[in-house]
């Protein structure tokens, strides 16, 4: 079954700043932007994000447990990358760069629908809605009407579970590759000393 993402969510946009971001190391708030999103990786950390010293009056922007961050702009298939916010601080703002997308309904998965957004086929249905020649921008009313596949929680959860079962596989290959790397290095220096 296919829902509106309008009918599961609410779509809020990212907090408009003045001005470009100034970093301050003593700031009470960080500010998440698209450069951020790490596709398919659930973010938790907000230590990684920019401290700022900024009183945001309002929700405006602001990011709670479970949100989907999707990024709202972009220039070709592959660039509206979406991730899940899971870290537990009510100081972070998202910036105007990207969504937020909040659910209304217990039987979504915010996991679930954030890997949908990322796949080929999530990917291919925002481009069809994007806006602009040369930098596409997703109208926040056309993605409200963008229709997701709705399975049931235990499809949903079968779906994550398979994604994190990949994404531990290319962990391990990654970190073969690095050991090979390493090997190899370590025989170069044996052979130059």
């Amino acid at each position: 079954m296919k829902q509106e993402i309008k009918k599961i969510a609410n779509i809020l946009p990212g907090y408009t700043f003045r001005s470009a971001v100034e970093p301050d190391p003593r700031g009470d708030t960080w500010v998440f932007q698209a450069k951020d999103v790490v596709q398919g990786v659930p973010f938790n950390t907000v230590s990684s994000l920019t401290q700022i010293s900024h009183t945001v009056s309002g929700k405006t922007g602001r990011l709670e447990k479970n949100d989907i961050i999707l990024v709202a702009r972009g220039m070709k298939t592959g660039t509206f990358r979406s991730t899940t916010f899971v870290a537990d601080s009510p100081h972070v703002i998202a910036s105007s760069s990207v969504y937020i997308i909040r659910l209304a309904r217990a039987d979504c998965i915010p996991e679930y629908v954030s890997l949908y957004l990322n796949s080929k086929a999530g990917q291919n249905a925002l481009t069809g809605i994007v806006s602009g020649s040369f930098v596409g921008v997703l109208p926040k009313h056309r993605l409200e009407e963008l229709e997701i596949p709705l399975p049931t929680r235990e499809k949903q959860k079968m779906i994550i579970d398979v994604h994190q079962n990949i994404r531990a596989q290319e962990l391990i290959v990654e970190h073969q590759q690095l050991l090979k790397r390493d090997i190899l290095d370590a025989l170069f220096r044996t052979i130059t000393t």
